[in-house]
């Protein structure tokens, strides 16, 4: 993806100015202790596949993954979990961004255990300041809650193991977590950006980039507009692995009646792609890359549409955009028009 000769990859590093990975993904393919190790044996830019990447690397700590469980586990070797040994791999990977680990709550946690999960956040959030001190890489601070009263629970929790200011002087961002499970829930999550932005808002942190970890592509343009900076998404990837070409944010059609020929992004002006994506490949993963990374420019392009359209005086460009992309889709409509009326000034 960034023109590695070995992997008969096209140069497709524009898109790639900031990329997300995680700790817990180590474990995503049952490792050996050996291929660990040399995972975590030098920083990823200095390796030469990455030869070329020189966009932002922003590592999660795997808080989701590691909820239930305080080990990473390989084929032949099991690793404590801490948030010292958390910030040791991500060092190691050579992030440029961090996040501290955390423990998600979930929908259908009681109150008594989501207060237990922010008492556990606070201190994670003291043991990373305090390894990370030296760091010259960013630091974001992980939240977690659906509304206000539950994101104020976590600033609570921390400002009872370290004075609030002094955090927020020492981190710089927010990333707000534990939305995966709405994420099919729009109207929840534009509950949850409005409410944290007004809880930072009311805590002091109102200058801070929020980052929103893990929503879907469909998403992205509402919680924008309500207050998100930055986020993540592996849509793009897990559309592909479901056949999935994407024509837009919102739209796709079935991969195997697609034609390709309405398309000019690299991918698809590729002859060579284009057959591996009509199935003239051995192997799987050799017919959905493609796709994956077609899917990923459409992505792409259209925030770059949407940036441009926040980038305007006012918030008309910003209205105009969710009328035109989202106000004519049935089941986005009522939400767009929530977000206008609510954030963007209303329409009258």
């Amino acid at each position: 993806m960034v023109g590695h000769g070995d992997i008969g990859g096209g140069d497709y590093s524009e898109y790639f100015d900031c990329v997300m990975t995680s700790v817990s993904s180590l474990t995503d393919y049952n490792i050996t202790h050996e291929r660990y190790q040399d995972y975590t044996a030098a920083p990823i830019r200095e390796r030469d596949v990455f030869e070329g990447f020189d966009g932002t690397l922003f590592i999660d700590s795997g808080g989701y993954k590691f909820l239930g469980d305080y080990e990473l586990d390989g084929s032949d070797f099991e690793v404590d979990i801490d948030q010292t040994k958390i910030y040791e791999i991500q060092q190691k990977l050579g992030g440029d961004i961090f996040v501290n680990l955390d423990r998600p709550i979930a929908p259908d946690d009681s109150y008594e255990e989501r207060v237990e999960k922010a008492e556990r956040t606070a201190e994670y959030v003291a043991e990373f300041l305090r390894v990370s001190d030296q760091t010259e890489s960013l630091r974001y601070l992980t939240l977690h809650g659906y509304n206000y009263a539950m994101l104020e629970t976590f600033l609570e929790e921390i400002d009872d193991v370290l004075p609030i200011e002094f955090v927020h002087d020492e981190f710089d961002g927010v990333a707000l977590g534990g939305l995966v499970p709405l994420k099919d829930n729009k109207g929840k999550l534009i509950t949850a950006i409005q409410e944290c932005r007004a809880v930072l808002d009311d805590w002091g942190f109102d200058d801070l980039p929020l980052h929103v970890l893990g929503i879907s592509s469909s998403a992205i343009p509402l919680l924008v507009a309500v207050g998100a900076d930055t986020f993540d998404s592996s849509s793009y990837l897990h559309s592909a692995i479901n056949g999935k070409y994407l024509t837009s944010l919102l739209g796709s059609q079935p991969l195997n009646e697609t034609s390709f020929e309405s398309c000019d992004c690299p991918v698809c002006t590729d002859p060579e792609l284009v057959s591996r994506m009509k199935g003239n490949v051995e192997y799987q993963k050799d017919k959905l890359g493609p796709v994956a990374m077609h899917n990923l420019i459409v992505q792409k392009r259209e925030v770059r549409r949407l940036r441009e359209r926040i980038e305007r005086p006012g918030s008309d460009g910003l209205v105009e955009y969710l009328e035109s992309e989202l106000g004519s889709t049935k089941s986005m409509r009522t939400f767009a028009h929530r977000v206008v009326n609510e954030s963007l000034g209303g329409y009258f």
